[in-house]
């Protein structure tokens, strides 16, 4: 029964911004200006209600709490700009990342596949909220032309421009996928961590190069869940109600990010610096969940 008046209480948070939302968003469409910036105020405004009221309605179901720990999170600001790196287990990661980060920093955006844009509803309040849509090809074209690689972190960059000189929060699970026991028990011998899959760092070198003069911070988050294989479902029904969420603010010039454009997809500087922090990460998680 508990599962069922969350699942009716998430569906009616999502089902109210519809009339709210599309308004905006065509006001959005077709105003320019000082007008324009003044819907997306309001369109943000509307994301941040909707993500307070998801928390909201888990707490007061289950009483579920994020215990927070990081000595720098007081530094974050509403109107900094920051790149947001994070492990990935779970579907519920985005919802407590959201829920944690909410209103600190601007309203946190991800890359999301551009086919996702025609999702109902959802899709079209990415849409309002300019969350950077791209192209990917999938491995099976990779292996037939390789050099779709380059042209996939070409849009990632193209992207990247609308976020310059303006107030941002960009989420990137480095990973790329979630670590379930199925990926964990095929990568074995590939990964050294053991709670942790491998990230990849092209990606985020290349945003983080082409936004380097608009960046504050990296926000690295750590998420100890209670169990081991947690899914979305354990949370939305209250299997899991306590977690720890491990955030370090670390400031833009102590990230070595690469200068040279050219340069970024491969850089080595970074790779080494996410390997470290993945390195920090899996112990973190193995001090964390073994028995006192």
């Amino acid at each position: 029964m508990g599962l069922i008046i969350a699942y009716l209480l998430f569906l009616l948070n999502l089902v109210w911004i519809i009339p709210t939302m599309y308004p905006l968003y065509i006001w959005k469409l077709v105003t320019s200006g000082s007008w324009r910036r003044f819907g997306d105020k309001l369109l943000v405004k509307v994301g941040e209600v909707w993500i307070q009221n998801n928390y909201r309605i888990s707490r007061f179901l289950y009483g579920v709490q994020f215990e927070v720990i990081g000595e720098n999170f007081q530094q974050l600001k509403p109107i900094g700009s920051y790149m947001i790196i994070s492990n990935h287990q779970s579907w519920s990661d985005i919802y407590i990342i959201q829920s944690v980060l909410n209103r600190k920093i601007p309203l946190i955006r991800f890359f999301i596949k551009d086919s996702l844009k025609y999702v109902p509803i959802l899709g079209h309040a990415w849409l309002a909220l300019d969350f950077p849509f791209v192209k990917r090809s999938s491995r099976e074209q990779l292996k037939k032309n390789p050099e779709l690689a380059t042209k996939d972190l070409e849009n990632v960059k193209k992207v990247c421009e609308k976020f310059n000189g303006m107030p941002f929060s960009i989420l990137n699970f480095l990973e790329g996928h979630r670590r379930t026991p199925e990926r964990m028990k095929k990568l074995l011998k590939k990964n050294p961590y053991k709670h942790l899959l491998r990230p990849h760092s092209g990606g985020i070198s290349v945003v983080s190069t082409s936004l380097r003069n608009s960046l504050d911070a990296f926000i690295d988050l750590t998420i100890v869940y209670p169990t081991e294989n947690p899914s979305f479902l354990d949370l939305m029904s209250g299997k899991i109600r306590k977690l720890k969420v491990f955030v370090d603010v670390i400031p833009r010039n102590e990230v070595p990010i690469e200068e040279n454009e050219q340069f970024a997809p491969m850089s080595k500087k970074m790779k080494r610096w996410v390997d470290e922090r993945w390195a920090l990460k899996d112990a973190l998680i193995e001090k964390e969940i073994t028995p006192k």
